[in-house]
């Protein structure tokens, strides 16, 4: 019988060889990807626009297309890891996925808005709009508010845990079980 030791690190070695492998996907945290949507936050509503406009082109230039048949032919190509499909996209299908793209943008932006709404009175509140909206340095930010940089990057982390929880529960919640 193998030790309970000697699984362990059986277990954690094939764990480390799919993961170099990519074979196993680590999720993002919610930490990071908090910071990533915020720092895009601004951005945001003008990707959704560009989208729109290209779903306003597409529904013009299908007018004169005749509707695809109900199930094409995709081709698979393997070259390498990769996989490539072909074919299995109509233009109903990628104007459907664009629209759903704006719709799921715009939540998540109203979302983050309303769980920034949550944190507005803490006194370092500025720190989230002066790193991720202003794109200020912590030099920036401790001559504007007299704040040691180790005091901006505490609160900030406070502020970010808070936050992730609002925006991100379902990763958060993952998190927890790691």
């Amino acid at each position: 019988m193998i030790e309970e030791e000697t699984k362990n690190e059986i277990v954690k070695q094939v764990l480390n060889e799919l993961k170099s492998k990519k074979l196993l996907n680590n999720p993002k945290s919610s930490y990071s990807n908090t910071e990533k949507i915020l720092y895009s936050l601004n951005v945001l509503p003008e990707a959704v626009k560009l989208i729109k406009e290209e779903i306003t082109k597409l529904e013009e230039e299908a007018k004169d297309i005749p509707p695809a048949p109900a199930k094409s032919n995709t081709l698979v190509l393997h070259e390498g890891e990769n996989v490539y499909n072909y074919g299995d996209e109509t233009l109903a299908t990628r104007i459907s996925e664009l629209k759903q793209i704006v719709v799921k943008t715009n939540s998540q932006v109203r979302l983050v808005k309303e769980a920034l709404k949550k944190f507005e009175d803490d006194e370092y509140y500025p720190i989230i709009e002066s790193i991720y909206f202003e794109r200020k340095t912590y030099s920036e930010i401790e001559d504007e508010f007299g704040w040691a940089v180790g005091t901006i990057s505490k609160h900030r982390k406070r502020l970010i845990n808070k936050l992730k929880v609002y925006i991100f529960p379902n990763t958060f919640m993952n998190e927890l079980g790691d």
